[in-house]
C-alpha cells in the first residue's frame, strides 16, 4: 500500500491558461461566411453559428471580412467486427457482429479582406462509433457521426481564427534527477508554457530518447503538431450503444 501511495505522489500537474495567437491575423468585427458549393454549406452554417456565439464578432452578409469554405468533404464508412465465443463446455460457437461507423472530414477556409485573399487555414476530424448488429437506429447514428465531424471542424476553424483562452494541463514530475527523462519532460513543459515551442519540441524529443513511453511519445507528437501548425481533431466515441 505504501508503495502504491508513493508512486501516486511522484507526479502532479502543471496547469495554466494559454491564449494562442490566431493562425491568420484578420479584422473580425464583422464577417460573412460563404460556402463555395453545396458540399460546404453545412460547414458554413456550423461556422457561422460558432462565430455568432463569440463576443465581438458579428456575422452579416457583405461584411469586409469574407470567410470562404472550400474543398469540403465528409466520408462515412461501416466496418464489421466479428467476435466468436464458445459457450460453456465449448460445445457450441456463438458469433457476435458489431459495426464500427467511421467518419472522416476536412475543409479549407480562405480569409479575404475587402476582396483580397489574406490567408488560408484548414482542419480535419474523424470520429468512430460502435453499433450492435441489428440496431434499428443505424442510419441515425451515421447522421450523428457526420454532424459531429462537421461540428468538430467548424469549432477548430473558429478557434484557429479567433482563439479562445484554453486551460493546458501537463504532467509534472516532482524532484526528478537532473538529466533524466522526467527532468527533460519538466523542462519541455516550462518551455511550452513560456511559448518557446521549438525548445519544447527539442527537450521532449530528448525525453523520448532517454525513456520512451506512450505518454512521452504522445506529448512529443502534440508539441510537434502545434509547432508545425498541423491541425487534426480526433474524437473517439467507440463505446457501443
Amino acid at each position: 500500500m505504501f508503495l502504491l501511495f508513493s508512486l501516486a505522489c511522484m507526479h502532479s500537474q502543471a496547469v495554466w491558461e494559454s491564449a494562442p495567437r490566431p493562425s491568420v491575423e484578420a479584422p473580425l468585427a464583422k464577417v460573412s461566411v460563404v460556402a463555395s458549393d453545396k458540399r460546404c454549406q453545412d460547414f458554413a452554417n456550423a461556422l457561422a453559428i460558432e462565430f455568432s456565439m463569440r463576443s465581438g464578432i458579428e456575422v452579416v452578409p457583405q461584411a469586409p471580412t469574407r470567410l470562404l469554405l472550400n474543398l469540403c468533404r465528409v466520408e462515412l464508412s461501416t466496418e464489421i467486427d466479428v467476435t466468436q465465443t464458445y459457450t460453456s463446455g465449448a460445445s457450441s460457437l456463438m458469433e457476435q457482429r458489431d459495426q464500427a461507423v467511421r467518419g472522416h472530414g476536412m475543409a479549407v477556409m480562405t480569409i479575404e479582406v475587402d476582396g483580397q485573399p489574406l490567408g488560408m487555414i484548414n482542419s480535419e476530424s474523424k470520429r468512430v462509433r460502435m453499433i450492435r448488429e441489428g440496431d434499428p437506429s443505424h442510419l441515425h447514428k451515421r447522421s450523428y457521426i457526420r454532424d459531429r465531424v462537421v461540428g468538430d471542424i467548424a469549432d477548430d476553424l473558429a478557434q484557429q481564427l479567433a482563439p479562445l483562452p484554453q486551460v493546458v494541463r501537463r504532467r509534472w514530475y516532482r524532484n526528478p534527477e537532473p538529466g533524466t527523462a522526467r527532468s527533460l519532460h519538466n523542462q519541455a513543459v516550462d518551455a511550452e508554457r513560456s511559448g518557446d515551442l521549438a525548445t519544447a519540441v527539442r527537450l521532449a524529443a530528448e525525453a523520448v530518447n532517454a525513456s520512451r513511453t506512450p505518454q512521452s511519445v504522445s506529448y512529443l507528437k502534440e508539441l510537434e503538431a502545434r509547432h508545425s501548425g498541423t491541425r487534426f481533431v480526433e474524437k473517439d466515441s467507440s463505446v457501443i450503444d
